[in-house]
């Protein structure tokens, strides 16, 4: 078996990975107030986050994400700390960050972002001094 032909289809496949993304839909926990969209790169880079909010979207990266060690962050997004999967290694990896995104208007809109595994949920403080939480769309 000749390792160069194996060598190039590796290559090629990581490459058309490369820019690929997963698609997240999130929405309010109670009610239609607002959706939001997470795009995450399959392999590496920076997800990118619309929240669609009274009328405007607010577009922009996810900050830079610390590893959730004390497990507060996940009970604060509403995690269920008896949430378990016994034969995931990477079980109780919570990683959590906060972005500004913003709108075409020059709005801007603070958020923190908690992802665990494919799963991402915000809490995005609204212009009028509330909060919205958004999470994972289940049907």
């Amino acid at each position: 078996m000749k390792i160069a032909p194996i060598a190039l289809a590796l290559a090629v496949a990581t490459g058309g990975l490369s820019g690929c993304t997963q698609t997240s839909l999130l929405k309010t926990v109670s009610g239609n107030a607002a959706s939001a969209k997470v795009e995450s790169p399959i392999l590496a880079g920076t997800a990118r986050i619309a929240v669609s909010l009274d009328g405007k979207t607010y577009v922009g990266a996810a900050g830079e994400a610390h590893k959730d060690t004390t497990g507060e962050q996940a009970l604060r997004f509403g995690w269920d700390p008896t949430h378990k999967h016994p034969y995931i290694k990477q079980e109780m990896n919570f990683l959590f960050g906060s972005t500004i995104l913003k709108a075409p208007d020059g709005t801007q809109l603070a958020c923190d972002h908690l992802r665990h595994g494919d799963d991402w949920r915000l809490r995005c403080k609204r212009p009028d001094n509330g909060e919205v939480v958004l999470q994972r769309v289940r049907e």
